[in-house]
């Protein structure tokens, strides 16, 4: 990584790099820089969010030029997509000191992304039928390498989501949840470990190997949680599906 920055750009504004432009992160950078900051975007070329990006007057950039250049870098990416972007497009240009902003946590909780102690690295969300200005973001600190983490998440928050409260948690809280969810909607935890097994067992596309790492690492968390329903305490777990993730290339 480069030398550290004080955190604003000449001109005085935060300089923020939007790592992915779905839903949220769109909403987040139209209102950025309404408030004045210095937004960037990271998006594929050519596809919808691209176009949207262009659209919504921004100048999509590779995520390397991007981390380079920010004071902030908000991560929106799937959880499986985040271990490969981070390990070849951001973490090597990421300045030290940079506030780094994750919407989601499992990659970061279970350790497919690892970020350098030199950073402030938080989760900030609201929780879905939640979202909406005014309405109270909770801020997570994985990492806090200026000591000073907290009060820049929550200005983040405040700015990015019109936030007046913010509410502190942590990140094994908040992951837990998550996965929580995922298990109800998907029927259980057999079904969301049959899933992932599925990717582990060279499907027809083959993921990297920054994905695949995500997901044992994510399988090998979820099954030895207490906190998850189903988990490798619950007797459905048992029953119908292994504590053991497969081979990869498995049939």
């Amino acid at each position: 990584m480069g030398e550290s920055r004080t955190g604003t750009s000449k001109s005085g504004a935060t300089r923020v790099a939007l790592i992915g432009y779905g839903a949220e992160a769109r909403e987040q950078a139209v209102r950025l820089r309404a408030l004045g900051w210095d937004v960037s975007v990271v998006v594929r070329s050519g596809g919808m969010s691209w176009i949207r990006a262009v659209d919504d007057g921004f100048r999509p950039m590779p995520a390397a030029e991007a981390a380079a250049h920010a004071d902030v870098v908000v991560v929106h990416l799937p959880e499986s997509e985040q271990p490969a972007v981070w390990a070849y497009g951001l973490a090597p240009y990421i300045v030290p000191g940079s506030l780094i902003v994750f919407a989601r946590g499992s990659a970061l909780y279970s350790g497919a992304v690892d970020p350098d102690p030199g950073l402030d690295v938080v989760l900030v969300a609201q929780r879905e039928g939640e979202q909406g200005p005014g309405r109270a973001v909770r801020v997570a600190v994985h990492r806090d390498g200026t000591g000073r983490a907290l009060e820049r998440a929550s200005t983040f928050g405040r700015a990015a989501f019109g936030a007046s409260t913010i509410e502190t948690t942590t990140l094994d809280s908040e992951v837990s949840d998550r996965l929580s969810e995922l298990v109800a909607k998907m029927g259980g935890l057999p079904a969301v470990l049959a899933e992932w097994d599925r990717v582990l067992a060279n499907p027809g596309h083959e993921p990297d190997e920054a994905t695949l790492n995500y997901y044992e690492r994510l399988r090998s968390m979820v099954v030895g949680s207490s906190k998850i329903p189903g988990s490798a305490s619950s007797p459905m777990l048992r029953s119908d599906a292994s504590d053991a993730p497969p081979k990869r290339g498995a049939a």
